[in-house]
């Protein structure tokens, strides 16, 4: 079971409420007074919990004080089932302590004071996190255990729990919050797969960028070497992903939540701790089998949801509180799961892509039977595949009236702008594989990539999830059996200089963007 370790801060919030944030030596009025639990770490591990249906643990790596308020701390992990070594938890300092204060707009202005929280050590992140991660490199299905961290703790706990999870095939994840003073240490580079930071930290992690635009911040950002992706929360405008494709490729996008949490009526009442439940949200939705944007969606929503509430924990939504727009698979049916297998249907009269298909999706190990129907869907014209391919599958569930998904494919030539993409198919059958590499006779560019969307939805009016793989290659004179589409002509970069139609089916699927696109879509069917 791919399971969420949270290396992090816990701390006790005192929250004061008044219409305005005081000035520089003003004295205000408030009209109310709350004490809350808090902390960076222990909110996204909390909002994580929360969230948890399945057998995923959830564990939490911190130091709190040997007084009421860490009594207190503690207590709350055991009511939301995270788990901590109760062995390795105390400190002989305070409890960490933030002063929160609150306007009538839910803004707010913080002041932290670390305590405990500043006695973790490398040294204890590392014992602990090998006693969790030590055998255990995540779920079957290929959906790797999640560490994640923040910047409450000292720099050097926070690397380590970003170099021991790389060291255990973790997914890591770094929320820099709060964002160092001088740079952050390139070690961090290395070791974090997806980083979170807000608008101001973006600034402060590139400042020779500040004046530059959020997407040109974002970029120099990704290009100092992290590996995945950097997300930047934007408030109420959601967030924009820069994502490293497959090769060098970068694919920039905006999300935001469901329009159903946007039209949500409730006022905005406290914006504490927010981005924690973003980013505790995401991990859980990454580790649900959903992919980055996927996962950021629906992380803006459970966000969304949060700031209608006063306080940071206190106001995280249940899973049983989500709409269904943020669940994950809410039309299923959980009782029977020791019933018949569910059928899926697979929109495609091509049986060898079928069985390429069943391959890659577990064989007789699947929790689900596949089958496959033949529709004569409209040819839908578009250069963005990914809204092709929804589309696409809002046609096949009124078709199939049941579980469906669609696959689109495009091969794409670099010289030609894109072309054939989405058209391929026609201009096999026009051009032949010939035709194809006669397209590039005077380019000296014959590079191209070969790109799979995978549609899938519950059926009529349920959500459509996306899965996107891509490989990267060149176009080639015809090699090997010619019998399956245009493989004969791509050469992909990671094929050992063979085309696809030399490749065995077993090493084909390891690195072809049919392959990626299924492996992403089996780890999200694998946890329903």
């Amino acid at each position: 079971m791919n399971n969420i370790i949270v290396v992090g801060s816990a701390n006790v919030d005192l929250n004061s409420y008044s219409s305005s944030l005081p000035k520089k030596g003003e004295t205000i009025l408030g009209h109310e007074f709350k004490t809350s639990l808090g902390g960076k770490g222990a909110n996204q591990c909390i909002q994580a919990a929360k969230l948890n249906q399945s057998h995923r643990q959830i564990h939490m790596v911190c130091k709190v004080g040997q007084d009421d308020f860490g009594k207190e701390l503690i207590h709350n992990f055991q009511k939301t089932n995270v788990r901590y070594s109760s062995s390795d938890v105390y400190s002989d300092k305070h409890t960490g302590i933030a002063t929160i204060n609150v306007d009538s707009e839910g803004e707010n202005t913080i002041v932290v004071c670390p305590g405990s929280n500043h006695d973790l050590t490398a040294s204890d992140v590392e014992k602990q996190l090998n006693s969790i991660l030590e055998n255990d490199t995540g779920g079957k299905d290929g959906v790797k255990n999640i560490v994640l961290t923040q910047l409450e703790i000292p720099l050097e706990a926070a690397l380590k729990a970003m170099k021991v999870g790389k060291e255990c095939e973790a997914l890591t994840i770094l929320n820099p919050a709060p964002a160092p003073q001088t740079s952050l240490d390139p070690e961090f580079y290395k070791f974090v797969d997806i980083i979170i930071p807000n608008e101001t930290e973006l600034k402060q992690l590139v400042p020779d960028l500040s004046s530059a635009s959020i997407e040109d911040m974002a970029k120099g950002l990704l290009d100092k070497g992290f590996q995945k992706a950097v997300i930047v929360t934007m408030g109420k405008d959601g967030a924009m992903i820069v994502e490293r494709m497959d090769g060098e490729n970068v694919q920039v996008s905006m999300v935001s939540a469901p329009d159903e949490v946007k039209d949500n009526q409730d006022p905005v009442v406290d914006t504490v701790g927010a981005g924690d439940s973003f980013s505790g949200a995401l991990s859980h939705f990454i580790a649900s089998g959903l992919s980055i944007a996927d996962s950021a969606i629906k992380a803006c929503g459970v966000a969304g949801l949060s700031v209608r509430k006063q306080g940071a924990q206190n106001s995280y939504p249940h899973a049983d509180e989500l709409p269904e727009c943020l669940r994950v698979f809410a039309s299923s049916d959980a009782s029977a799961v020791d019933g018949p297998k569910k059928v899926f249907t697979f929109v495609t009269g091509n049986k060898k892509k079928l069985e390429e298909v069943q391959t890659i999706l577990g064989g007789e190990s699947m929790n689900f039977e596949l089958t496959n129907k033949k529709l004569d869907l409209p040819e839908l014209q578009g250069n963005d595949p990914v809204q092709v391919a929804i589309e696409k599958c809002k046609l096949a569930a009124q078709e199939v009236n049941g579980p469906v998904f669609t696959e689109d494919t495009s091969l794409c030539f670099n010289a030609l702008n894109g072309l054939p993409g989405l058209y391929i198919k026609w201009f096999l059958e026009k051009c032949g594989h010939d035709g194809l590499n006669k397209m590039l006779d005077g380019f000296e560019d014959r590079s191209a990539y070969a790109q799979t969307v995978v549609a899938f939805t519950m059926g009529v009016g349920e959500e459509i999830h996306t899965f996107d793989g891509r490989t990267d290659g060149k176009i080639v004179a015809a090699r090997g059996p010619l019998d399956f589409g245009w493989d004969p002509i791509f050469e992909p970069n990671e094929g050992g200089g063979k085309t696809y139609a030399e490749m065995t089916k077993e090493d084909k699927n390891k690195i072809s963007h049919r392959g990626r696109s299924f492996e992403k879509f089996r780890a999200f069917l694998s946890n329903m």
